[in-house]
């Protein structure tokens, strides 16, 4: 995280964490363990501050769409998803590899490579004359 990004609604800086860390670390991690032992996310830290930036070279800003939406999130969370995002990829990931059909956490696969699988699925289906039975399961 760069040291001077603008906090999210809780006011916490990056620098803060980054240069305290030393007075403030044993209390995080006490903080992290809390939320994920008890499967809560405080408060504060789901709440995002959306700023909208207009887009360049638009001739007209009236619309939606000509501006691009910023949401600043809190650092702590931020530091969380990035702690369990790492347990995962260097824990369970490794000995229980995920489904090639599975796109989360898969190095070249994304929400686009998924849509674009399941569009293939249905041409194919309707190209043969049959059905396509979808279940969307998301977590």
């Amino acid at each position: 995280m760069s040291t001077y990004k603008s906090p999210g609604e809780d006011g916490i800086f990056p620098a803060l964490l980054q240069k305290g860390s030393k007075h403030i670390l044993n209390i995080i991690c006490q903080i992290y363990w809390a939320s994920i032992a008890c499967c809560y996310i405080p408060t504060a830290w789901r709440v995002a501050r959306v700023t909208f930036l207009p887009k360049p070279g638009k001739s007209d800003y009236t619309g939606l769409k000509s501006f691009r939406p910023i949401s600043l999130t809190s650092f702590l969370l931020k530091g969380l998803e990035k702690l369990v995002d790492r347990y995962l990829r260097d824990g369970p990931m490794t000995v229980l590899p995920m489904h090639p059909r599975q796109h989360a956490y898969q190095a070249g696969k994304s929400t686009e490579s998924a849509l674009h699988q399941l569009v293939g699925r249905i041409v194919k289906a309707l190209d043969a004359k049959e059905f396509a039975l979808g279940i969307f399961f998301d977590i």
